[in-house]
């Protein structure tokens, strides 16, 4: 009994992209307006898309309160017009939801893309996918006419209906191309990357991001057998179960694979600075005691000949002396700060045996003010 009633498991997997897609374009979007503060028409067509899935959701779960998933025998018989209407209603969004995803990853990559090769296949596989969908979506639309007889007929009304199987064909096209698209844009991101400046670890994971859009291919593929369920007109509503399943895992998979795509500056944000905590806290640490003199009275500054200068200084009074060994030069060194006189006022007070001291460079001693 278990099986001839299905719409416990459409309303989990429609449950469950519904929450996935949600919360990976809210992040796409919390990404893209407060860490990169750019906002492109690929995030605006992910948003438009989501829009539409949530809207495809909806009619699908007003097809399961009527009907869809179930046996014939199950439906009351006022029931089944309902729900035949809401499947309807399901497809054209379906693929209009897909047209404005496709169009979403296909300006993603083409933002990306540099050589001419790469573009021209982008381009070439979002024309032909994009036109044969506006095809399947008018084809599906007024597959009867009028368009309300589709379910009317149901309680006797008039018109007429194109042969199903013009419909199932169709489907098989569209699934067939729709899946050379989703690799298409699938791999081409691979050779992208490959031109990036970037080392090979790097290389490999934007790759594989960028890649996972296949894996919305897989649902495409493995809905192709359940296809022709759409020829069984009298028990419709439940025939179509598997249609509608992976229908939905295939849109719902590109979109949160999409999204997913674009998170990665939040996740550097977030994970890098845990994985950096103790080498960040070291670096602070570095910063704070060049920054501050020690209580052995050494300071080290970086020379602007890339040498290392250690002052020597004494804390007990406002003024001090310090003494700056340098690696060589024949002026004083700029690292040296709150200088009360200049290099020409200041030469007359260096010791006499500044240049014979036992060391290497010039010695100079200056009076500065701790600030």
């Amino acid at each position: 009994m278990a099986r001839e009633d299905r719409s416990g498991e459409f309303t989990g997997v429609l449950g469950f992209f519904i929450c996935i897609c949600t919360l990976l374009v809210l992040l796409r979007c919390y990404c893209k307006l407060v860490i990169v503060k750019n906002f492109a028409a690929d995030d605006y067509f992910s948003v438009l898309t989501l829009v539409s899935f949530l809207v495809f959701c909806t009619l699908a779960l007003l097809g399961i309160s009527n009907g869809t998933g179930k046996r014939r025998y199950l439906i009351p018989d006022e029931n089944y017009p309902m729900g035949m209407k809401w499947w309807w209603s399901c497809e054209p969004t379906y693929v209009a939801t897909n047209i404005f995803l496709k169009t979403s990853i296909g300006i993603f990559l083409l933002r990306i893309a540099v050589e001419k090769v790469h573009r021209t296949i982008i381009w070439v596989a979002l024309i032909v996918i994009q036109i044969y969908s506006v095809y399947f979506f008018f084809l599906f639309t007024f597959q009867c006419w009028p368009v309300s007889f589709f379910w009317e007929q149901f309680r006797g009304g008039k018109g007429h209906c194109i042969p199903s199987e013009l419909v199932v064909n169709s489907f098989y096209g569209y699934s067939a191309l729709s899946c050379a698209t989703d690799w298409t844009l699938s791999i081409v991101p691979i050779f992208i990357v490959q031109k990036l400046q970037m080392n090979t670890k790097k290389k490999i994971t934007v790759g594989i991001v960028l890649a996972f859009c296949a894996i919305g291919s897989t649902a495409t593929i493995v809905r192709i057998p359940f296809i022709q369920g759409l020829n069984d007109i009298p028990d419709f509503l439940y025939s179509t179960t598997d249609v509608a399943i992976w229908s939905t895992c295939e849109t719902g998979i590109g979109l949160a694979a999409s999204a997913a795509a674009t998170l990665r500056p939040l996740l550097r944000q977030v994970f890098g600075d845990m994985s950096t905590h103790d080498s960040a806290s070291r670096k602070h640490s570095r910063m704070w005691n060049s920054a501050h003199l020690s209580r052995s009275g050494y300071k080290e500054h970086t020379s602007q000949q890339g040498e290392n200068d250690i002052q020597l200084s004494n804390h007990d009074s406002k003024h001090y002396n310090v003494n700056t060994i340098s690696g060589g030069g024949s002026s004083p060194n700029e690292s040296t700060i709150g200088l009360n006189h200049d290099w020409e006022q200041d030469k007359d007070s260096w010791p006499a045996n500044a240049g014979s001291a036992d060391h290497k460079g010039i010695v100079k001693t200056v009076k500065i003010t701790q600030l």
